[in-house]
């Protein structure tokens, strides 16, 4: 009951009781709900992890590996996309040349057959041309050593030595990147080891789990045993010490 509901009680049923009364009421608060992110410490390298972790959404089409740093996408609703870059070895000797080479170290991803790629644009979710890998082979190039030879379905225009390629999310003109917005990293080496499931409805395929570590101010990693950055991905970098990488 309500103070003001009681003294008009008071006031309109006014009289003497010779004892004690008691009165209740009852009200309610519309429940209650978590607001704050508990996020998970894990005392090592200042590497900070999400509640929950997220399924890869642009697994490896093959038996690949992403390496400890690969920058990520994490979103809270159980997606997470590999941001994919490839480093261009060789320059292309026309715009009309529908094979290209990709740097092909050991450290390097591999691409893929069926594989969409782009020249990363010049802001992480900006657009471009985006092209099929139609095949694939790895060779050694006097000058440049080991290569991805590349064959796409359309030539990508003039491409220079240490241009960087992004995975895009279809073919076509003005297409955006698969990653616009990463906000972590992987926190070390993930084989992908099986062929991914084709689709939602194929359950022979394998499906990959992770948690990436989310980017914060304490993580910092070495620019020249990163990934290859593009202009655009070097533009996020919160480092004020040169060599240093930091979202």
């Amino acid at each position: 009951m309500e103070m003001k509901d009681f003294y008009q009680q008071v006031l309109m049923n006014s009289g003497y009781l010779p004892g004690r009364t008691l009165i209740q009421a009852h009200g309610s608060i519309g429940g209650h709900r978590y607001v704050f992110v508990k996020l998970q410490m894990s005392g090592k390298d200042s590497l900070v992890f999400p509640t929950t972790g997220c399924i890869v959404k642009n697994p490896f089409k093959g038996n690949a590996r992403a390496f400890a740093g690969t920058l990520f996408e994490y979103h809270i609703d159980g997606n997470g996309y590999v941001l994919k870059t490839y480093e261009v070895a060789k320059n292309t000797s026309a715009g009309t040349d529908t094979n290209i080479y990709l740097k092909g170290d050991g450290y390097s991803l591999i691409p893929f057959v069926g594989d969409i790629l782009m020249v990363a644009p010049s802001t992480v979710d900006g657009t471009g041309k985006a092209v099929t890998v139609t095949a694939v082979s790895k060779e050694t190039d006097e000058a440049e050593g080991d290569v991805y030879k590349v064959t796409i379905s359309e030539a990508l225009g003039d491409l220079t030595k240490g241009n960087v390629l992004v995975e895009a999310k279809e073919a076509g003109k003005s297409k955006k990147p698969m990653v616009e917005n990463p906000n972590s990293y992987l926190p070390c080496d993930f084989d992908f080891i099986f062929n991914p499931a084709s689709s939602d409805d194929d359950f022979e395929g394998a499906r990959y789990f992770i948690t990436p570590c989310l980017a914060n101010e304490d993580t910092k990693l070495y620019v020249n045993r990163m990934q290859p950055l593009s202009e655009a991905l070097k533009a996020l970098n919160k480092s004020r010490v040169e060599g240093w990488f930091n979202l």
